[in-house]
């Protein structure tokens, strides 16, 4: 779509290449969603406070509880470490990616929470390593993993290990990101020789933003509730294969491969009527190319 052009928040500036002057493409309850006029990436503004992200997560992974109910058992499948659970296939089948590119070896979790990545990792021959900011989840991955992490952010975790990672994985983490450019660098910055980055993320470019938009317009703008399931108050930035791509190259990373997948709709809390329109929804986007997720691995550039 063309976006209306707006005079923004001068604050408001694009995450990725710090333009300032910015398309407004939908303005919803809290927040605004910008287009950036240099570089195409969509971003909410104004962003809530790291205060606000931890007490978010905290509450999430304990109770359930946030801005869109229908997640509300989206983190009870990160505590067990079950054949049938839903997440454990879903990490199998991102280790069999990752393994294709790097045989196991030392492996970073960047936002481990509960730990059950890394646990899958470690039965597979990875040599685990994470880091999360909220207490709550590592807890969890101490306690019952038997995992030794970090409580804390990535960069200060490099700084005092001193460690090269051969693989260096960031599950659901680079939308939250307030500079998402110094933190795939500072990753590139500990991979060993040949390792890679592993990404997964909402894809802007999907199903949800076109049918959500489409209310939102045909409304003049007073349908924002479905926008408002997808564009979610921790989520900082949306992400596209191509801008994606734009942020690992200033990052000195290149793309090796891209997938659009689609949420598990297992993990979510859905009525029988929200499960069927989703399924709908969800196979149509199969059909036309606008799954509503990103699974990317990267490397450093000119590293083979």
């Amino acid at each position: 779509m063309t976006a209306q052009v707006v005079v923004p928040d001068p604050d408001a500036r694009c995450p990725v290449c710090r333009e300032a002057a910015s398309g407004l493409r939908y303005a919803i309850t809290d927040f605004r969603v910008y287009d950036c006029a240099r570089c195409t990436l969509v971003y909410l503004w104004p962003q809530i406070d790291d205060e606000a992200v931890r007490d978010l997560f905290a509450r999430l992974y304990s109770e359930g509880e946030g801005s869109v109910p229908e997640l509300a058992t989206y983190y009870d499948f990160t505590y067990t470490d079950e054949p049938g659970n839903p997440l454990v296939r879903i990490y199998e089948r991102w280790l069999d990616a990752i393994e294709r590119e790097r045989p196991p070896g030392r492996l970073l979790d960047i936002g481990c929470g509960t730990g059950l990545f890394l646990a899958v990792a470690r039965r597979r021959g990875w040599e685990p390593y994470g880091v999360d900011d909220c207490a709550r989840a590592t807890a969890h991955a101490r306690d019952h993993f038997g995992l030794d992490v970090w409580d804390g952010q990535f960069t200060e975790f490099a700084a005092r290990k001193g460690l090269r990672f051969d693989a260096i994985t960031m599950w659901d983490i680079i939308e939250h990101a307030r500079a998402p450019v110094e933190l795939l660098a500072a990753a590139r910055d500990v991979l060993a020789p040949g390792g890679v980055i592993g990404i997964s993320t909402p894809n802007q470019r999907s199903i949800l933003d076109v049918v959500a938009g489409m209310l939102y317009r045909a409304s003049g703008g007073r349908i924002t509730r479905p926008l408002e399931k997808f564009y979610i108050e921790q989520h900082f930035l949306y992400f596209s294969p191509e801008t994606l791509r734009d942020a690992l190259g200033r990052a000195s990373l290149e793309l090796v491969r891209v997938e659009r997948e689609l949420t598990e709709l297992r993990r979510l809390s859905l009525s029988p009527a929200e499960r069927l329109v989703l399924e709908a929804l969800f196979l149509a986007a199969r059909l036309v190319g606008l799954e509503n997720r990103l699974f990317a691995i990267a490397r450093a550039r000119g590293d083979s």
